[in-house]
């Protein structure tokens, strides 16, 4: 990219005023308060945008810095700028009332859109933050602050390839990270849902057991009092002995029945050959009183030693074998109710020991936020490489050879070495510091903005630097840089560029405008 023109309509304390800028050195000269920082906020602005910032901040932002007490409504500029061998036009008005910006391409007359980032890729896709601290050195900025930190911190994670390739590593980091997270929150929800089914599976089957080991003691106590009932309590001792004694006078009776009967079965007989007629009939009378007497006492003995169990004992003693029917069924289902209940445990017990689907794809993640870290590292070194190798070379030229080469820790601190010492940036003169700044803020810009060269801007950069340092200083940025804007208030940069044979554009910034 190369600035052609600044035509600044109403911005600062500039009206209606067009700056015309060249190839290579344009030394932009002007006393204090001839509007040099105005010029170098203008191209920022145009580049980036301005918008009014809200509450305290407002009362110094640079929107009211710059905004012009007349006609502030018409708060706008226009740059035109070259790149890639195209003319573009970018206008924009600051005025928060009439906010608005346009960019054309005056080669084609395609217009294009600022808001979707079309601006953005001209410009290499840096952002404001990498611009501040690369290509544009305010006055007393030489020195990089936290944001230039931040930067190649940033670069180191996110490694840019070509244009048509980007791999993000910092993205692709947070991505997994989210995953993982995602995951850990989905295993430890099927954890807990696991951990709940195991405590509501023992709270089952304790309350099984405890009803099991209740039943089985019913179950014996009934079985006793069942025996008891059948066994003991049936008939009681002395009716069973007494019962015993009648059965035996029962059974005497009996045979004396028996002997009356086959007595009188012979009188029958007697009575069939007809012997003794009155001797049979009176032995037949007797022996039939004798038989009718003896089987009333049969008959009488036999009621008498009859033992009944009332009809509630006998109940009662069902009801016994019932329940202990019942209650060895029900024993049997809780039994197999809780070996069921134990296989479950066994299968949550598994469930909770063999890794999940959850802990496989959060290894995976792991895994691959692993090597990410170390290809990240790998770059990082790289780049961290990349970097000191061009701080030292940059310095080298600027210091005339005095510094070799640096070296940067992982907090940016830098040490200087000679040919057989090695310094602490602390203990060099002012002079080298604000050159040892300058060579990282360079070194930067060749990695951070390897998309677009852009052109360099220095306002007041070489104030520290003595005659022989502003000589190599500018006769580096001439070797190495396309277009530099150098704003200055002394003539030494001119005087310079003079002697050395260096050619330059010179735009003088009057005090009146």
């Amino acid at each position: 990219m190369k600035l052609r023109e600044l035509n600044i309509k109403n911005f600062g304390r500039f009206s209606n005023h067009t700056i015309r800028l060249e190839d290579g050195i344009n030394l932009i000269y002007g006393d204090n308060e001839t509007g040099k920082s105005t010029i170098h906020s203008f191209i920022r602005c145009m580049l980036f945008g301005l918008r009014k910032q809200r509450g305290r901040a407002s009362r110094t932002d640079m929107y009211n810095q710059y905004e012009p007490l007349e006609n502030p409504s018409f708060y706008a500029g226009t740059l035109r700028f070259e790149s890639g061998g195209k003319m573009f036009r970018l206008e924009r008005n600051f005025s928060r009332e009439n906010l608005r910006s346009e960019l054309v391409c005056e080669t084609d007359g395609e217009r294009l859109s600022i808001e979707d980032g079309d601006l953005k890729m001209l410009l290499g896709g840096i952002s404001r933050s990498i611009y501040d601290n690369t290509v544009s050195v305010g006055q007393m900025k030489s020195k990089t602050d936290e944001e230039l930190t931040r930067a190649l911190r940033n670069y180191m994670a996110n490694y840019q390839g070509d244009a048509e390739q980007e791999t993000n590593l910092e993205e692709a980091l947070r991505s997994l990270k989210a995953k993982k997270k995602e995951q850990e929150q989905k295993r430890d929800v099927h954890k807990h849902r696991l951990e709940m089914e195991e405590k509501q599976l023992h709270s089952r089957m304790d309350f099984v057991r405890e009803e099991l080991n209740h039943k089985v003691d019913n179950l014996e106590q009934t079985k006793e009092q069942c025996k008891k009932e059948m066994y003991y309590r049936e008939v009681p001792r002395s009716e069973v002995s007494k019962a015993s004694r009648k059965r035996s006078h029962s059974r005497k009776w009996m045979y004396t029945c028996l002997t009356i009967a086959v007595l009188l079965t012979v009188l029958c007989i007697a009575q069939f050959f007809r012997v003794s007629q009155l001797f049979v009939r009176a032995g037949l009378s007797v022996a039939i009183i004798a038989l009718i007497w003896a089987a009333v006492k049969i008959w009488k003995n036999s009621h008498e030693n009859r033992i009944e169990v009332p009809d509630s004992q006998e109940n009662y003693i069902r009801k016994l074998q019932w329940n202990v029917d019942y209650l060895q069924n029900e024993i049997n289902e809780q039994k197999m109710m809780l070996e069921d209940m134990k296989g479950e445990e066994q299968e949550i017990q598994k469930a909770m020991t063999i890794p999940s689907g959850y802990e496989e794809e959060i290894e995976a993640i792991e895994i691959a936020m692993q090597v990410i870290a170390d290809i990240a590292i790998t770059m990082q070194q790289e780049i961290s490489h990349r970097l000191k190798q061009k701080i030292s070379e940059i310095l080298y030229d600027l210091t005339g050879g005095r510094y070799h080469h640096v070296t940067m820790n992982h907090e940016f601190e830098i040490e200087l070495h000679t040919e057989d010492s090695c310094v602490s940036l602390y203990q060099v003169s002012s002079g080298t510091v604000e050159q040892v700044y300058f060579a990282l803020r360079m070194a930067v810009m060749d990695i951070l903005c390897r998309e677009e060269n852009l052109p360099l801007i220095l306002d007041e950069v070489f104030a520290m630097y003595d005659e022989k340092r502003l000589e190599r200083a500018l006769g580096w940025v001439h070797r190495n840089r396309g277009q530099v804007l150098v704003f200055t208030c002394h003539d030494r940069e001119e005087r310079i560029l003079d002697k050395m044979g260096i050619p330059y554009h010179k735009v003088i910034l009057e005090g009146d405008n």
